[in-house]
């Protein structure tokens, strides 16, 4: 009969033993946390479950990547706000926020008029070289980054146009108060994507961090095209809900 030796132990279990304690301690502090809120620091995290930093810094990396926690460059590390869920309907930004509860705002990042090249045209259903506004905005909800906007518009239809009347109140009221555009819906496109250096930073997220990217053209009730424009939205912040019925 053959001898038995004794099993190896494996050097890499205890390892994987303290990484999981280290996890579950994370998820038990992060559960007592209401979102938002910030957590310890690195130094007092480690000091409390008695792990090195790299190997904390290693679980918060794959906790932010699960989308529990969100790190900001220079202000810590945050426990994840619950999505918002966007609905299949026509409305702006602001009105979605303000319907959830949140206090909407934006920042005016730039503001230029352009010629209409031939893509621009078709989709704002111009003349090519005609003059289009383009203004592209940093949207916020509770002073917190959710999206990156960009609208343009046919000057010929908005003229006067302030971008400024912007930065607390809604696009659509102000067409339709100014202007006397009133929307009657939109076509839009949704694709996964990732940001870039520049948007990550202006959103508060780490470089390539994911995007939800959605086009849209958004129609009158007169049936002209009033407005096309492309949005990045924090894919930690939206989720999408679409009725469908057969």
């Amino acid at each position: 009969m053959a001898a038995r030796h004794p099993s190896v132990p494996d050097p890499a279990q205890p390892r994987t033993d303290k990484r999981e304690r280290l996890r579950q301690g994370l998820l038990s502090l992060i559960a007592q946390q209401s979102p938002g809120s910030r957590l310890p620091t690195e130094r007092e995290l480690s000091e409390r479950f008695e792990v090195a930093r790299e190997t904390l810094r290693h679980c918060l990396r794959e906790l932010e990547e699960e989308g529990v926690l969100h790190r900001r460059q220079g202000a810590g590390t945050f426990v994840t706000t619950q999505p918002v869920v966007k609905e299949a309907r026509l409305m702006s930004f602001s009105e979605e926020m303000r319907q959830r509860g949140l206090q909407p705002s934006s920042r005016l990042l730039s503001f230029r008029t352009l010629q209409a090249g031939a893509k621009l045209a078709q989709r704002l259903m111009v003349m090519p070289g005609s003059a289009v506004l383009e203004v592209r905005r940093l949207r916020l909800a509770n002073q917190e980054p959710m999206a990156l906007e960009t609208s343009c518009f046919a000057a010929e239809r908005v003229p006067g146009f302030d971008p400024a009347s912007l930065e607390q109140g809604s696009l659509y009221e102000l067409l339709e108060r100014q202007y006397g555009l009133q929307l009657r819906g939109a076509r839009q496109q949704i694709q996964a994507t990732v940001l870039s250096r520049e948007e990550a930073e202006l959103l508060a997220v780490p470089p390539f961090f994911p995007a939800l990217l959605i086009e849209r053209t958004s129609t009158s009730t007169t049936g002209e095209v009033i407005e096309y424009a492309k949005s990045l939205y924090r894919a930690d912040r939206y989720r999408f809900e679409i009725s469908v019925s057969r």
